[in-house]
């Protein structure tokens, strides 16, 4: 397996957890969400270099011993994922090979498992060797699924063909950039990677199944779910 690289979008806030601290701040533990996070790229040889993309002048962040990593490298974000994880690239894309395989990681996914990144990065090597553009981890509902307009029901998907993407998410680095250039320059807002690759290359992006494990931790009470899992895990 080759080499590649890491890049964690950390800059933004996370209202929706309800706390005064950035979720990816807010420790479980002696760590915080982040360092988890971190954690699988950090003990991967592979992984060359990881840079985390933060809010300017993040104190919190260089409080952690994490930050004093020569794997890390840091910079500024913006006002949405799209554009931190665009900013993140175009610091990689001064010193890195437009060529490199790189994964992109939430900073509030703590519980990735490593055998699942490790297949992730082989199954998205031989995507792109066989001319295609990439791979993501993702996992199927077990609930039914519907379109609601207005408090109504307009359609029902078929379960069997919807997947929910998780991250990391691996492409060519270049393909990833541009595609951010391409939405930027129509104006679109994209969620993932998927998403703006997708739209931009029109190609084949493989799904890999990943364990609900790793989930976006996103409420307050997913905390105590995450926390459960590190300790099952063996990083807890």
């Amino acid at each position: 397996m080759e080499e590649y690289l890491a890049l964690i979008p950390a800059a933004g806030m996370g209202s929706r957890a309800q706390q005064n601290m950035a979720k990816q701040f807010q420790k479980i533990g002696a760590k915080c969400l982040i360092e988890y996070s971190i954690e699988p790229f950090l003990r991967d040889e592979k992984c060359q270099k990881i840079c985390v993309v933060l809010q300017e002048e993040d104190e919190i962040w260089d409080s952690l011993a994490i930050s004093k990593s020569e794997k890390i490298i840091t910079c500024d974000g913006g006002t949405s994922r799209m554009e931190s994880v665009h900013l993140g690239l175009k610091c990689l894309l001064e010193t890195e090979d437009k060529n490199e395989l790189i994964a992109i990681h939430d900073a509030a996914r703590p519980c990735l498992i490593e055998a699942e990144l490790n297949l992730l990065l082989s199954k998205a090597e031989e995507e792109i060797k066989n001319e295609g553009d990439g791979a993501f981890l993702a996992y199927q509902p077990v609930e039914s699924v519907n379109i609601v307009t207005n408090g109504t029901v307009k359609e029902s998907l078929e379960r069997n063909k919807i997947w929910l993407s998780s991250t990391p998410q691996v492409f060519r680095m270049i393909d990833v950039y541009n595609s951010i250039e391409s939405a930027i320059s129509e104006e679109k807002i994209f969620s993932d990677e998927v998403s703006s690759v997708s739209n931009y290359l029109n190609g084949q992006i493989h799904a890999i199944p990943c364990s609900k494990s790793n989930f976006k931790v996103t409420r307050k009470e997913d905390f105590e779910v995450a926390t459960k899992i590190l300790k099952e895990i063996g990083r807890l």
